[in-house]
């Protein structure tokens, strides 16, 4: 239902008094029709926006941990624990730079 001019010309009066008398108040109520946080997250846009955002934050954060895994696991392990090196499969070499010959048969 629509105001008549002399209703509105009232309501802008009071609004106007209540202004000067109390800002704070006036500011409050004057906020009230904004759209806050929660009316720009209802577009879709930005919800698709933050899921983006937070699928991105997951990732980087779990490639993180994941590259920290070896560097905790040699700072965390004592010396002694730490496994001996693997036996070369490869034929001993002599001095002379070729491979151990053959014993002679006897």
């Amino acid at each position: 239902m629509a105001l008549s001019m002399d209703e509105q010309r009232i309501l802008d009066e009071m609004a106007s008094r209540l202004a000067e008398e109390d800002p704070e108040l006036a500011s409050r109520l004057a906020s009230l029709g904004r759209p806050g946080v929660g009316g720009v997250l209802r577009s879709s846009r930005s919800r698709l926006l933050a899921a983006f955002l937070a699928l991105t934050l997951i990732v980087v954060v779990s490639l993180m941990v994941y590259a920290m895994i070896p560097f905790r696991a040699a700072i965390t392990r004592h010396p002694a624990e730490r496994p001996a090196p693997a036996p070369s499969l490869t034929r001993p070499v002599t001095h002379s730079g070729g491979a151990r010959a053959a014993a002679p048969a006897a």
